[in-house]
């Protein structure tokens, strides 16, 4: 077994409700006093929905150990227009709808541009050993999209016979 693990979040969660937390060491609401108090434990840190990344240097001083983990899931916006974030957090993974496609990224893999074809399917176009800037990804997708489906490729429900 590895170092213990929390789980802090935004949302309003009833943790009794939940049958089985795993090996959590504990679990709780982001900047809450309970929370603020029993960490710092050297253990690692997951916060769901944490908010904006103005926010997540805050987290880390109320809630992280020097050295340890802090992980941030599903956060469910970003400040800025680009890819992942500009705190120097790293995407550990990553999925972002962009027109006519998606970009990807697994740790420790590469980011991914992916073509959403017409009939839902996805093919990959490209890979980056480094973050692309959103607008390089959104132009390649769309101008590839538009150059193999024209104005085909706007999610289209087959069966029915026309657009979602």
């Amino acid at each position: 077994m590895g170092k213990p693990a929390c789980i802090l979040t935004s949302d309003p969660v009833d943790f009794r409700d939940i049958r089985s937390m795993g090996d959590l060491s504990r679990s709780g609401r982001i900047m809450s006093p309970e929370a603020r108090q029993n960490g710092r434990n050297g253990e690692i840190v997951m916060c769901c929905n944490p908010g904006g990344e103005e926010t997540w240097d805050r987290l880390v001083s109320a809630h992280a150990s020097p050295n340890a983990p802090f992980i941030v899931l599903n956060n469910a916006y970003s400040t800025s227009y680009d890819l992942g974030n500009k705190r120097g957090f790293e995407e550990a993974y990553y999925l972002k709808r962009i027109s006519k496609g998606w970009v990807f990224r697994q740790f420790p893999g590469p980011w991914q541009a992916y073509i959403e074809k017409p009939d839902g399917s996805v093919e990959l176009l490209e890979s980056y050993k480094t973050k692309p800037l959103l607008r390089d990804v959104s132009n390649l997708v769309r101008e590839e999209s538009f150059k193999r489906y024209a104005i085909n490729n706007d999610r289209w429900s087959q069966g029915f016979g026309g657009r979602l």
